[in-house]
């Protein structure tokens, strides 16, 4: 079951988790707001239902708490940042904040960053350069899910790209994996009980799992050189193009792990700690192409020709960013929408480190 609950009572909770694991405020603060921007944004599969597995990598060592991000290569307008193992979201913050920097002093700012963490959405942190009247465009490598087209067995990660850009009403952001789905929405339709579309997970490249009691072939997910695997966006035929989210996949390697001399998707299979995914954080300030706010001015306009165009009759055209500012606006008026099994771990995480649980959710 799902139920909606107060976005701040939310965010003072989880707030205190991170303070009990030991992180500082300042941090836990940060930590707190991706987490809860991610869930009024309607992207469940990223915000607090991501609490578990951090808390796993925090036990096991895997998240470092009292690590920092270094800067150990430097341009003017690029750096590459080791992140000795630091928790992803104050990984990319720190990332982000700097290609913006770069790009307000020469126009232009390229971070890519090795030996992070899971860093949530990538929308967030391309939002952060939009908000500063940017484009922001980020990305991130991950453990293998994806199947290459005409491949069985998974190589790549979900790699999902997130690009944003300044606009009105509100900035235009576009989120999404190369795969099919992210790894994080089968997690949350197992959760639900709910049977999978076919082809979001292919058995030997081909054969669809979607029933959610699977468990012999969804638990092969995670399982290195398994058969099971996640499709690339497209799907399984170069006919439905499954080729494209494939090749979108290896670019995203290419500005992750290639670039920072990191670790690989393929080689990033949960087991080494010296391993971790790689992410990349670009800002470019539209001002190097002329008048700043003519060109978000006509961006903003093209957009509203197209939510303008006829409509499918009882459909509406939506642009990238739409629905999750309509999910924003609800989320804060009548709370964030949490299943039950997600509930219940953090439950038990805040039990744990002695945090009143009931004091922020009955």
């Amino acid at each position: 079951m799902i139920k909606k609950y107060d976005s701040q009572r939310m965010y003072q909770l989880i707030l205190k988790i991170y303070e009990a694991y030991g992180f500082s405020t300042s941090d836990s603060e940060k930590i707190a707001h991706t987490l809860i921007y991610t869930d009024m944004h309607g992207i469940e599969s990223h915000g607090v239902q991501r609490m578990s597995m951090y808390d796993k990598f925090i036990q096991n060592g895997k998240i470092k708490i009292n690590s920092s991000p270094e800067i150990i290569k430097e341009t003017s307008v690029s750096a590459v940042v080791d992140a000795h193992f630091g928790i992803g979201q104050l990984n990319g913050i720190y990332s982000m904040n700097l290609a913006i920097k770069k790009a307000k002093e020469h126009g232009v700012g390229i971070v890519t960053t090795k030996k992070s963490g899971h860093y949530g959405i990538a929308g967030f942190y391309a939002n952060m350069a939009a908000k500063q009247g940017m484009l922001g465009i980020s990305s991130t490598n991950s453990r293998p899910g994806m199947v290459p087209t005409n491949s069985t067995q998974p190589f790549l990660g979900t790699n999902p790209i997130g690009f944003a850009m300044p606009a009105h009403p509100h900035n235009f952001i576009l989120d999404f994996a190369t795969t099919t789905v992210p790894q994080g929405k089968i997690e949350v339709y197992r959760k639900l009980e709910k049977n999978l579309p076919e082809f979001w997970v292919a058995k030997d490249g081909i054969n669809p799992v979607h029933d959610h009691n699977d468990k012999q072939d969804l638990d092969l997910l995670r399982v290195p050189k398994s058969n099971v695997g996640l499709t690339p966006l497209g799907g399984i035929s170069e006919l439905t193009g499954g080729h494209k989210g494939f090749g979108l996949g290896i670019i995203v390697e290419i500005f992750t792990s290639i670039l920072s001399q990191g670790d690989t998707s393929s080689e990033n299979d949960g087991s080494n700690p010296t391993i971790g995914p790689c992410q990349s954080f670009i800002a470019i300030d539209p001002a190097i192409f002329g008048s700043k706010q003519e060109i978000i001015n006509r961006f903003s306009d093209y957009l509203q020709e197209i939510r303008e165009l006829p409509a499918v009759p009882g459909r509406t055209i939506y642009v990238h960013g739409d629905k999750e500012q309509l999910r924003y606006i609800d989320a804060k008026k009548n709370g964030i929408p949490v299943d039950d099994a997600t509930i219940s771990e953090i439950k038990l995480i805040a039990t744990r480190l002695g945090v009143p649980f009931k004091e922020y959710l009955l």
